[in-house]
């Protein structure tokens, strides 16, 4: 797929989960989506901004935030007003989330030497399980694949994905400090984004902009920021 096919198929199983059609996140203003299920979520591709809300703050939202631009809404005094907000129902935001997809699987990747690698899946992810730590890269309860590596039978960096989005399935990384650097965070990366798409499924990559880590870990890979959003969760 091209890049605006991905971005489509993208918005389309967004609009799955949101129960919405998918061209709101196309529109040229901002859409608001009552849900009761969803206290507060609020998600851009750069356009506009969508928003699901709670029906005890869907009117709130709609009267600060139907002629503020997405970028504006998610930024300094505005975040601030949805966190105070947030915080009357016992909510508080989850953080900035900035998703990349794989768009460029050109990039070249050198693969570090002196490592063992091994693949993961849905037969044995359980095994990896033991390996505590390495919360970016598994959640330990609905992996599908992973790629690590080892040093002397120690695993010491791993890529790991859900597929809590369906076809969308999600990449993180970890890296033990002291084999940070030396590479292994982009080739394993770029190794599961390649087995992903083999295997017919979508791959992303989730991190915030104050990660310069790991934002320099997506965009070397070949990924690229797409869409942006935060939601609510309990205190």
């Amino acid at each position: 797929m091209d890049k605006s096919s991905k971005i489509t198929f993208v918005q389309k199983q967004l609009a799955m989960d949101w129960k919405c059609d998918c061209n709101v996140f196309k529109d040229d203003k901002n859409v608001f989506i009552k849900s009761e299920n969803k206290f507060f979520e609020i998600v851009t591709f750069g356009k506009n901004a969508v928003i699901k809300a709670h029906p005890s703050i869907y009117n709130w939202c709609i009267e600060l935030f139907s002629t503020t631009s997405a970028e504006d809404i998610m930024d300094g005094e505005n975040l601030f007003f949805i966190e105070t907000k947030l915080r009357e129902f016992g909510k508080k935001l989850a953080g900035e989330h900035t998703r990349y997809l794989y768009l460029n699987k050109n990039e070249t990747i050198y693969k570090p030497n002196d490592f063992e690698y091994k693949f993961f899946d849905k037969t044995n992810i359980n095994t990896l399980y033991s390996n505590k730590g390495f919360d970016n890269a598994l959640n330990y309860k609905n992996d599908v694949i992973a790629f690590g590596a080892y040093k002397e039978n120690q695993l010491v960096a791993i890529a790991g994905a859900d597929d809590y989005m369906s076809s969308l399935w999600q990449i993180g990384i970890d890296t033990l400090p002291e084999y940070r650097n030396k590479g292994l965070a982009s080739y394993l990366v770029k190794t599961l984004a390649d087995e992903i798409e083999r295997r017919g499924a979508l791959p992303y990559y989730t991190t915030w902009s104050a990660n310069i880590a790991s934002t320099t870990v997506a965009l070397k890979v070949g990924f690229s920021p797409i869409w942006v959003g935060y939601y609510a969760t309990d205190i």
